[in-house]
């Protein structure tokens, strides 16, 4: 056992050890306080409190053992703070060891939810019971293993959420959100860890309401319940302010690309198809992933199947991925004539689309045809097309002369299609008719997401303006 008399100086003198394991000093200015020296490379010392337990064993025997407690890492605190929280709180964290061999924390909750979400049923106060689709399962459980359990490799992330964190000029926080005993998260903690991802404010919201449904998940729960507060310590936290992005093409852009995707569409024929379908469609794009030439019939092909087109009817069977009920969508003369030359395409062996003629698919993935496509599919070419229309940025990346190499910034994406939809069905039908064309749960959900008024018409030369017979009356009375 090494023992030294813990100094700020004697501390940063301390030699990094050569080889594997780290080398422990034991304070003799303050009892239960020792330092951890990391070996090299890490050069990484870290403050930790010691102390014995007695486990007294069937046979009458007693055994002793070493406990330690994570404080902070040498000079993110004075030497002073340090040796006063370890003498403060030691009783408290021998009872915490006491009480359970792993204390239960925030980490512990999360765990629990993750395992249970995919088959758990939603979070909601009024309406029927619904479970949650896989997609928005697997989307929860990826916010939560990134930014609360901390299972991600990005360095920039992790010093985000760990780093000491100086929260409303009082102090600096240390420590991580998921190593918080339940017994003692509150929503302050919380607070917290939210406002460390002001940089990212969007997913910054979009985690914290995550976390609180897990919270809400486990309050519910009866036996097996872990966190025992009367009240959701994610619930009144003031969120960031997010931007709208309500982008959308003007109508010659959206017409320019018509007569590309019409007159070209020999050189890729599904995937001017499928940008030219999302512009006359307007379909979300997880829905337009999976459509059928036909109506399935076996079961395995209705799985995978998101909708199939109905000639007779010139119009697509989709089934909505929002609120899960059947939708029959009508094909502009534009879609149908592209769909119908696509099919043209496709059973012709010597054009761009032949590889594809055993696919039941709409749009089959390249390196699978039996796979609809998925959301990486069209992503090299969407930057090369979206480049000819000037809808995204070249970037230079390294090379000379032809060796050059480039890559695409995007400012107009597959999403902003479903935009440009409902703007311009709007301004022609009205936004209530747009947001009954696009099945929105509310109008509010189109005004504030996607409709764009023509700003010219909403100027007017004149504000009140009187029939042209009461004018007339008004000048009979004046001559009176």
């Amino acid at each position: 056992m090494k023992r030294l008399k813990f100094t700020k100086t004697s501390l940063e003198k301390l030699p990094h050890p050569i080889g594997k394991r780290p080398v422990r000093y034991f304070a003799t200015n303050c009892s239960h306080l020792c330092i951890l020296v990391q070996p090299q490379p890490s050069l990484v010392k870290s403050y930790y409190a010691h102390w014995g337990k007695i486990i007294l064993k069937p046979d009458g025997t007693q055994k002793r053992t070493g406990r330690y407690k994570f404080i902070c890492r040498f000079g993110v605190k004075p030497l002073e703070a340090v040796m006063d929280e370890a003498k403060d709180k030691l009783k408290e964290w021998k009872k915490e060891k006491s009480q359970s061999s792993k204390a239960k924390t925030v980490n512990t909750l999360v765990d629990e939810f993750i395992k249970s979400v995919s088959g758990s049923y939603r979070m909601k106060t009024k309406g029927h019971k619904v479970k949650y689709k896989k997609l928005t399962s697997d989307n929860y459980i990826k916010i939560l293993e990134t930014y609360v359990r901390l299972k991600t490799k990005k360095p920039a992330l992790l010093s985000m959420l760990t780093d000491p964190f100086k929260y409303n000029g009082a102090g600096y926080v240390t420590g991580a959100l998921k190593d918080i005993p339940l017994n003692k998260i509150s929503k302050r903690d919380i607070e917290i860890w939210h406002a460390r991802m002001e940089p990212i404010s969007t997913t910054g919201n979009r985690a914290l309401a995550i976390l609180s449904i897990a919270f809400e998940w486990d309050m519910k729960r009866a036996v097996t319940r872990l966190y025992q507060g009367e009240n959701n310590p994610c619930l009144r936290i003031t969120k960031y302010q997010e931007g709208k992005d309500k982008r959308y093409l003007e109508l010659n852009k959206v017409l320019e690309i018509e007569n590309y995707c019409t007159n070209e569409q020999w050189r890729d024929p599904h995937f001017l198809t499928f940008y030219m379908l999302l512009l006359e469609f307007g379909e979300r794009l997880r829905d337009v992933y999976s459509i059928m030439w036909r109506k399935p019939d076996l079961a395995s092909e209705q799985k995978n199947c998101s909708g199939w087109i109905n000639w007779e009817a010139n119009e697509i069977h989709l089934t909505d991925t929002k609120n899960r009920k059947p939708a029959d969508v009508g094909l502009t003369d534009e879609a149908i004539n592209l769909l119908r030359n696509l099919q043209k395409y496709k059973i012709d062996p010597d054009s761009r689309a032949g590889w594809a003629a055993s696919s039941p698919y709409v749009f089959p993935r390249f390196t699978d045809p039996t796979k609809p496509i998925n959301d990486s599919s069209y992503r090299k070419k969407l930057g090369k097309f979206n480049f000819k229309f000037g809808l995204a940025e070249k970037i230079y990346v390294r090379g000379k002369g032809k060796q050059k190499k480039y890559r695409y910034k995007n400012l107009f994406t597959l999403k902003h299609t479903r935009k440009t939809f409902v703007t311009h069905y709007g301004r022609e039908h009205g936004e209530e008719a747009a947001s009954h064309r696009v099945r929105h749960s509310s109008i509010k959900v189109t005004r504030d997401h996607y409709f764009s008024p023509e700003q010219e018409s909403l100027k007017v030369k004149h504000m009140y303006k009187a029939d042209s017979a009461d004018v007339i009356d008004f000048k009979k009375k004046d001559k009176k």
